[in-house]
C-alpha cells in the first residue's frame, strides 16, 4: 500500500507540472497573437511568472507529503490551499504591477479631455494635476489618468456642446470633452435642455456642484477703505459708493461671462439698467487703477501673480450677490471614433475624488470655496479676500425665466442714448428764483449736471427758442458735457415761447428709434406757447407720426395739466413733469434715465 501511495506521490507532482506548462504555453500563444510581449523585459517577466508558476506543482507535492502524516490531512490540506490562494488573490495584483512597473516603467495613462472656462482654466488646472499625482500615490507612483484642461472663451464651449461639436470646433476650441466644469448650473442646464432630444451626438450627465466663487466689486485697497461700511450693503449700494469716487469700474459682456451677467442681473434689481450700464465699462481683465466686477477667484489670482505690493484690489463683498458654482459634468458621445469609453472612469473618479478632504483642499488651494466646506487657510486679507462669508442669498443664479427677461433689459439698456434737447429762452425766462438766481440760469445748471450722467456713447444736441425762432446751438453727436453749459452762457432770454415749433424742430433733428439707439426730445419750459404758427394737435399728430418720445419738464408759471402739456407727451410714450427751482436737476436726470432705458 505504502508503494502505491509512493508511486501516486511520485507522478502528482508530473501531472501538476504538465497542467502548468499547458496553462503557460496557452498564454504565450494568446500574448504573442495580441502582442503584449514586445520587449525583453516583458519576456523576462513572462519567464519569471511562467518557471514560479511550474516550480508551484512541486510545491503542492510537498505539502502533500507533510499532512499525509497529520490526522484529517485532506481538511488541513484543503485549508492550507484556500489560505495560499487567499494570499495569492490579494497580494499577486499589486504584486505583479509593481513588478510590471519595475521592469517595464509605467503604461501610458488614460487621457480625459476637461472643458472649463477661461476664468477658471488655471484653478481647474492645478486640481486636475492633484488628482493625477492622487492616482500616482495609489498606483505605485503611476499615474491612471491624464487630465487635459482647456477652455473656449464666453459661451463657445456651451454653444459647441448643442451643436454636437463641429468640425470648426474641434480646429477652434479643441478636442471631444469627456468633462465640462462649466461656471455656472445655468449653463448646464441650458445645454442639457437643448442636447436632450433626437439626433443629437452628446449626452450631458448633469453632476453637482464641486465649488463655488461669489462674485464681488474688486477695488483698489484705498478705495476699499473709504467705502466700506460695519454693515450689509447691495450691489446697487456698492457701485454707487464707488462710482461716486470717479474711478473706472470694469466688467465683462453680461452675454458671454457669467460674472458679468450675475453682477448685472443683481444690480438690475436696485438701479435703473441704463444707469448701470452707464456706470460700468466692458473690461475682461482688471486694470491698472480701476474697480473691477469678477469673482473671487480670479481676483485672489490676479494678486498672486499680477501685481508686486498685494493685495492690489480688495473684494468687497455684496450681500445679494450670486455666485458662480462649478458644477461638474460627464459627457459621453455617441460616434465611435471620438466615444472615448476609456476616460468614463477615471472621470467618475476626478468626480468622486472633488468630494474627499484631498479634493476638497486641492479646490481650497486654488482658490475655490468648496461646496461641503469652509474656505482654508488661503483666503486672507494678504489676497484681498476674506473667508468668512455671509451671503443672503440661498440660490447661485436667478432662475430660468428671469435669464430672458434679463437679455431683454440688457439690450435696451445698452442701446445708445440720441437726445435732443431744447430749452425756453423767452422773457419770463430771466425771472429770479428763491436763490436769487435766474429761471434761466437755473436750468443751465440743471442740464449740465443731467449730462454728467451719459454714457461714453451717448449723443445729444442742443437749442433754445423764443420770439418766432427756434435756434440750435450743439448739432446732434457726442460732445463734452461741458459744452452745453458754455454754449447757454451765450444766450440772453427775451421774447416770447415757441413751445410748439421747438418741439417739431426738435423731432426732425432726434430721428427716430433704431436697433443701436433710443431717441428723444426734452423740453424745458416755463410757460405756454405764445408765438408757434402750429397748434397743439399738429403737435400731438407729428410726435405719434414718427413714434418718437417727447418729454416736458414744466417750471415756474407752465403746468402740464394746465396747459395741456400731456397731450403731447403721451403721444408716444413720454412724460410730462411739473418741477421746480430746486428739483430741476434732478428731475432732469430722471428723464434722461427713462430715455436711455427706452421703457414707457
Amino acid at each position: 500500500m505504502d508503494d502505491v501511495d509512493q508511486r501516486r506521490s511520485s507522478t502528482a507532482p508530473r501531472y501538476a507540472g504538465a497542467l502548468m506548462l499547458a496553462a503557460v504555453a496557452g498564454h504565450l500563444l494568446s500574448e504573442a497573437a495580441t502582442g503584449s510581449l514586445k520587449t525583453w523585459q516583458s519576456w523576462v517577466l513572462y519567464c519569471l511568472g511562467a518557471t514560479l508558476l511550474v516550480l508551484s506543482a512541486s510545491a503542492i507535492d510537498r505539502l502533500n507529503q507533510l499532512v499525509k502524516r497529520i490526522r484529517l490531512r485532506w481538511v488541513v490540506f484543503t485549508a492550507v490551499l484556500v489560505v495560499a490562494a487567499g494570499v495569492v488573490v490579494l497580494a499577486a495584483p499589486p504584486v505583479v504591477a509593481y513588478g510590471r512597473v519595475l521592469l517595464l516603467g509605467c503604461p501610458q495613462p488614460v487621457e480625459v479631455r476637461v472643458l472649463t472656462s477661461q476664468d477658471a482654466a488655471p484653478a481647474v488646472g492645478e486640481v486636475a494635476r492633484k488628482f493625477e499625482q492622487h492616482t500616482a500615490a495609489e498606483n505605485h507612483g503611476c499615474r491612471t489618468a491624464r487630465l487635459y484642461v482647456f477652455s473656449a472663451p464666453g459661451t463657445r464651449g456651451a454653444i459647441a456642446l448643442r451643436s454636437s461639436w463641429s468640425s470648426q470646433d474641434l480646429r477652434e476650441v479643441g478636442p471631444h470633452p469627456d468633462v465640462w466644469l462649466p461656471d455656472s448650473t445655468t449653463e448646464t442646464n441650458e445645454v442639457v435642455r437643448r442636447t436632450g432630444g433626437i439626433g443629437s451626438a452628446v449626452r450631458i450627465r448633469p453632476g453637482e456642484s464641486v465649488a463655488f466663487s461669489p462674485v464681488v466689486l474688486a477695488v483698489p485697497g484705498p478705495i476699499a477703505r473709504d467705502v466700506v461700511s460695519g454693515s450689509a450693503e447691495t450691489w446697487g449700494e456698492l457701485l454707487t459708493k464707488v462710482g461716486n469716487t470717479g474711478i473706472t469700474i470694469g466688467r465683462p459682456n453680461p452675454l458671454l461671462a457669467i460674472d458679468g451677467r450675475l453682477a448685472a442681473q443683481a444690480l438690475y434689481e436696485t438701479l435703473e439698467p441704463a444707469v448701470v450700464e452707464r456706470r460700468v465699462v466692458e473690461a475682461d481683465r482688471p486694470r491698472p487703477g480701476a474697480a473691477m466686477i469678477t469673482t473671487e477667484q480670479v481676483l485672489m489670482r490676479h494678486n498672486k501673480t499680477s501685481c508686486a505690493q498685494k493685495p492690489c484690489l480688495t473684494a468687497l463683498y455684496p450681500s445679494d450677490t450670486y455666485r458662480a458654482d462649478y458644477p461638474l459634468n460627464l459627457v459621453e458621445w455617441d460616434a465611435p471614433d471620438v466615444s472615448n469609453h476609456a476616460a468614463r472612469e477615471p472621470a467618475k473618479a476626478f468626480q468622486a475624488w472633488l468630494g474627499t478632504q484631498e479634493g476638497m483642499t486641492a479646490l481650497n488651494v486654488a482658490g475655490l470655496r468648496p461646496a461641503r466646506q469652509a474656505a482654508g487657510a488661503e483666503f486672507r486679507e494678504e489676497l484681498g479676500v476674506r473667508a468668512g462669508l455671509a451671503l443672503d442669498r440661498a440660490e447661485a443664479a436667478p432662475g430660468e425665466a428671469a435669464q430672458a427677461e434679463f437679455q431683454k433689459k440688457y439690450q435696451q439698456a445698452k442701446r445708445d442714448g440720441r437726445v435732443w434737447l431744447t430749452l425756453d429762452a423767452s422773457g419770463s425766462m430771466v425771472e429770479p428764483t428763491a436763490t436769487g438766481e435766474t429761471r434761466f440760469a437755473v436750468a443751465v445748471e440743471g442740464v449740465r449736471k443731467a449730462l454728467t450722467q451719459m454714457g461714453a456713447k451717448d449723443t445729444y444736441g442742443l437749442s433754445v427758442f423764443n420770439n418766432d425762432d427756434v435756434r440750435p446751438l450743439i448739432p446732434l453727436g457726442r460732445r463734452d458735457r461741458e459744452a452745453a453749459t458754455a454754449a447757454l452762457g451765450t444766450v440772453t432770454p427775451s421774447g416770447g415761447t415757441p413751445l410748439h415749433q421747438a418741439i417739431l424742430d426738435s423731432l426732425d433733428r432726434a430721428g427716430a428709434d433704431d436697433a443701436n439707439h433710443v431717441s428723444a426730445v426734452i423740453a424745458l419750459t416755463d410757460g405756454e406757447d405764445t408765438t408757434s404758427a402750429q397748434t397743439r394737435q399738429d403737435v400731438v399728430e407729428a410726435v405719434r407720426q414718427k413714434g418718437i418720445r417727447v418729454f416736458v419738464i414744466a417750471v415756474g408759471d407752465a403746468s402740464c395739466a394746465a396747459h395741456a402739456l400731456t397731450s403731447i407727451t403721451d403721444a408716444a410714450g413720454g412724460e410730462c413733469r411739473d418741477s421746480t427751482t430746486d428739483t430741476l436737476g434732478d428731475d432732469l436726470a430722471a428723464l434722461f434715465r427713462r430715455v436711455w432705458g427706452g421703457a414707457a
